[in-house]
């Protein structure tokens, strides 16, 4: 199964706990964790910070001179690594990124996507926690389409429609979201309803416009979403 990486930029150093809450902590050489209300077992990595990595956050998203400040004042990075199996546990890690904002999380970066995100930024995009994995998944436009970027982690595809179509972003997310929480296969011919009569078909593409050895190549593929005629 395909892991996932969160990065967590950290406002104590790397040879101090992280206080979850007033029962539970992540020491500083821990190598696993358990964060409550999330079943999903962590492997822990501590590290030091790093310069200049608000940047990273400003090329995903507008971020205040107050967030950027905050991410760049970090003192340490936490890595959390893990397997997610069903969209449940999306939910529930999500909810332990938000129990680490508390903790003095300053920002969480998903390495599987390049998407990052400051502490307000990641509790907008989570919202009433209905779409989980709108969060965890980033987008890149390349000659006319839009793509995403993360679904590796789930062991799905990634996947693609004309930059044109109207809200592709939405229908991209809604997409992930019926293919991973929903079930619906990941192979060429399989409807994906949107709901409001809207659905599409997906299309394996023949051939991915990233390179073998860069970050955005899915070795799953990416499939084309199309509007179904009639």
């Amino acid at each position: 199964m395909p892991q996932f990486v969160l990065a967590l930029p950290m406002d104590c150093s790397v040879d101090e706990s992280i206080a979850v809450n007033e029962n539970v902590s992540i020491a500083s050489d821990a190598k696993t964790a358990i964060i409550p209300g999330c079943s999903v077992s962590f492997n822990v990595v501590r590290k030091e910070r790093l310069d200049g990595l608000a940047d990273i956050f400003k090329e995903h998203q507008d971020i205040s001179a107050e967030e950027v400040s905050a991410i760049d004042g970090h003192k340490s990075l936490l890595f959390l690594v893990g397997e997610v199996k069903r969209i449940e546990e999306v939910g529930e890690i999500n909810l332990a990124v938000l129990k680490l904002f508390g903790a003095g999380a300053k920002g969480v970066y998903m390495q599987q996507s390049g998407a990052a995100w400051s502490n307000q930024g990641f509790r907008d995009e989570v919202g009433d926690g209905e779409y989980p994995m709108d969060p965890w998944i980033n987008f890149v436009e390349n000659e006319g389409m839009i793509y995403t970027l993360g679904m590796a982690c789930f062991a799905l595809p990634d996947l693609c429609i004309p930059a044109s179509e109207e809200n592709a972003q939405e229908a991209l997310l809604l997409a992930a979201d019926v293919l991973f929480g929903d079930g619906v296969p990941a192979k060429s011919g399989s409807e994906i309803d949107l709901d409001e009569g809207e659905i599409f078909v997906l299309r394996q593409e023949a051939k991915s416009p990233f390179p073998k050895d860069s970050p955005e190549y899915n070795k799953q593929g990416i499939f084309r979403l199309t509007r179904k005629k009639g």
